[in-house]
């Protein structure tokens, strides 16, 4: 028997809750997922951190193999994951979003093809995380 999947693209937002685990092991950095396609598990909300309580979202490399998890505040991400109609596990892809200064983050579908623009944002995110790492030194 299969699991069933979603893409996030035909989501209908309904559905039932995600199951509150933490999978062991070091979880990568969002910024290493952002661009690639993921299968979203589930999510863990309001775990302690040094950085006060954050939110753990679950996700798969493939179906077939282990789960791992990253560690975000964003409000467009965490609004979807907390949204009561939510299926899990969908198929996606996290893009940065720049909205004038900002970078932000959104869910989008698995089947979008990464462009140009897409790299150009995840870089320039990239980029502006470094100078503000710099100034907190």
């Amino acid at each position: 028997m299969t699991e069933e999947t979603y893409d996030f693209a035909d989501l209908p937002l309904q559905g039932d809750g995600a199951n509150p685990q933490k999978p062991s092991g070091d979880y990568p950095s969002i910024d290493a997922v952002i661009n690639k396609p993921i299968w979203c598990t589930g999510f863990t909300e309001d775990v302690d951190t040094e950085n006060g309580k954050r939110t753990l979202i679950r996700f798969k490399w493939d179906l077939g193999e282990a789960e791992t998890a990253f560690w975000t505040s964003s409000k467009k991400l965490l609004a979807i994951v907390k949204h009561p109609n939510i299926r899990f596990p969908f198929h996606t892809i996290i893009k940065v979003v720049l909205i004038r200064e900002m970078a932000g983050f959104e869910f989008r579908s698995a089947k979008e093809a990464i462009s140009q623009d897409d790299i150009d944002a995840y870089n320039l995110y990239l980029m502006k995380k470094r100078s503000y790492m710099k100034q907190r030194r």
